[in-house]
């Protein structure tokens, strides 16, 4: 089951990490799913032996912490006073048949005391004393929280005058979810049952339904202890060190990190959003793209008509220079200097670009995480211009080489035709009348051919051309309107190129929230290792009592 959980979690972090590098995930979204233990008691141990219960006492300073404890062990295991060791270390009892097979990884070993026993009564236990959790040293906080995965039992000391400080409290509820609670309310000779009702109350608010509190005196000369609840601690402490208890113990903080890991997968998956959004995403960039292009057609149409005119008129060609400057603010930008303006696809151009995909960003960041967007987009500025400028030289060259449409065409190649064929005709009818009028004529002796025939073939012959010759120039585009034809498409075309790029990286960005959704609810689906049912303790009206309860938060 452990084994199972290990892998699980390894796999829930990794995907994590790699939302995270990719941008889906802030460092802030991963940080309930990084706080996931996978450590527990059990791992200090040898697994071929049954592992002894893990007690710890905390509390604040000066509660008699170790006091209790040497009481427990029947034998001064933990120095006493201000200075002891103990405030700045960790101090373990425990039978000399045991080992702890390895310390928590980043330990220092310098900080744990190990102390040995031979009471074969209390072999099945192994006790530490915490440092003081309410010390200034932060290191102390850290120390006690790299434990705390490693422990069965709290047992929370307090005593009558500190029973309130909550520094402790506070960063033990928020670990405990794991672990059975003893509280003992040490010192009791000077503690009266007010406070003991009033510590049980504020037990009751953070989550125990009916909080367990034993009393403690623990001062050196027994015939001046008050009575107390000591045996019954022992008592408890005894039965739960028993096989059966350990594994229900183990089984329920096997749960609650199951738990902790879903609900920390649900968080995340969560900040992923939802995939109605990215569909309305799509239906937003496409009513941006057609405000946009519509604003970048109109603006563009006087820089068209100024670089056709130029192109024309055999000025130096504009839309080259236009190219040539683009190869230069690549070369500027890339050495940190502004690119220059460019004749076609200017600077408002290429503002009104950048406006229409940091509005879809914006759109986005409304409904998903967008970093992956922009890493995504961040390459369609840079080469907009140069798309818009090669297409447009295309379409230019394209347009002059077949101006106007195949119809046009046709009927331009049909009037140059008839402009050479028709006069010819004319000029061959011509001159057959004048031949077989000469020849009649010879035959007759009649008059030859006289003005009015030479006026009227002059006209036939000059309408046969001029006709179609008028009709040609007529139907022939003007190389200007080619050009600023040309020019349009070219940037039409850069523009759906441009268009079909952001597209394809919406698509992508699509594809790779899919991915990453469906690897999130693959892990959240995969269920626990069956086990056998916990069967009924005499215990279990106890362990109720010292499990922190589902229907209250401690947080």
């Amino acid at each position: 089951m452990r084994d199972a959980f290990d892998q699980l979690l390894a796999a829930a972090k990794a995907w994590a990490r790699d939302a995270r590098i990719a941008g889906w995930l802030s460092p802030e979204d991963s940080v309930p799913l990084d706080a996931v233990e996978n450590r527990s008691p059990a791992m200090l141990f040898d697994g071929s032996v049954h592992r002894p219960l893990v007690v710890a006492f905390f509390g604040g300073t000066g509660v008699g912490k170790s006091t209790l404890l040497n009481r427990l062990a029947g034998q001064e295991i933990a120095r006493t006073g201000v200075e002891r060791p103990t405030s700045r270390e960790v101090s373990v009892y425990l039978h000399e048949s045991l080992q702890i097979r390895q310390l928590p990884k980043g330990f220092p070993v310098d900080r744990v005391r190990t102390a040995y026993h031979r009471d074969e009564r209390r072999r099945q236990v192994l006790w530490i004393d915490m440092p003081d959790i309410d010390s200034t040293e932060a290191s102390n906080r850290e120390f006690v929280i790299e434990w705390l995965p490693h422990i069965d039992v709290l047992i929370y000391v307090v005593s009558p005058e500190r029973y309130r400080d909550d520094k402790g409290w506070r960063l033990l509820r928020a670990h405990g979810h794991e672990h059975a609670w003893l509280f003992v309310m040490n010192q009791w000779d000077r503690a009266q049952t007010v406070q003991l009702d009033d510590f049980a109350k504020l037990l009751t608010h953070g989550g125990f339904l009916e909080p367990l509190i034993l009393r403690t005196d623990c001062r050196e000369n027994a015939e001046l202890r008050k009575p107390d609840d000591f045996a019954r601690l022992q008592e408890i402490i005894q039965s739960l060190a028993e096989i059966h208890v350990i594994e229900q113990l183990e089984i329920r903080a096997m749960d609650q990190r199951y738990e902790r890991l879903q609900s920390a997968l649900t968080a995340c998956l969560s900040k992923l959003g939802v995939e109605q959004a990215l569909n309305e995403l799509q239906t937003s960039w496409a009513e941006i793209w057609r405000e946009t292009e519509a604003g970048l057609l109109k603006g563009l149409e006087w820089p068209i008509r100024e670089v056709a005119r130029a192109f024309v008129r055999h000025e130096s060609s504009p839309l080259q220079k236009s190219i040539d400057l683009n190869k230069s603010a690549e070369v500027k930008t890339a050495a940190g200097q502004p690119p220059p303006a460019t004749i076609l696809w200017d600077d408002w151009a290429q503002m009104q670009l950048q406006d229409a995909l940091d509005r879809l960003v914006v759109e986005a960041g409304n409904v998903v995480p967008v970093a992956p967007l922009k890493t995504g987009l961040k390459d369609v500025p840079q080469i907009a211009r140069k798309q818009v400028l090669s297409e447009s030289q295309r379409a230019l060259r394209q347009a002059l080489a077949n101006p106007g449409n195949a119809a046009q065409r046709f009927f331009l190649k049909l009037t140059g035709l008839c402009a050479f064929l028709l006069p010819l005709a004319a000029i061959a009818l011509v001159s057959w009348q004048a031949v077989t009028a000469y020849y009649a004529s010879a035959l007759t002796h009649a008059g030859y051919l006289g003005a009015d025939f030479a006026i009227h073939s002059g006209l036939v012959i000059v309408i046969s051309w001029l006709f179609p010759y008028f009709l040609y120039r007529k139907l022939k585009p003007s190389a200007e309107r080619v050009a600023e034809k040309g020019l349009r498409s070219g940037v039409a075309s850069g523009l759906a190129r441009i268009r079909a790029q952001v597209d394809e990286a919406l698509r992508l960005f699509k594809e790779d929230w899919r991915r990453r959704i469906a690897e999130g609810q693959r892990l959240l689906a995969v269920e626990r290792p069956p086990r056998e049912p916990a069967q009924a303790l005499p215990q279990q009206e106890l362990l109720k009592r010292m499990l922190v309860s589902h229907a209250k938060s401690v947080e």
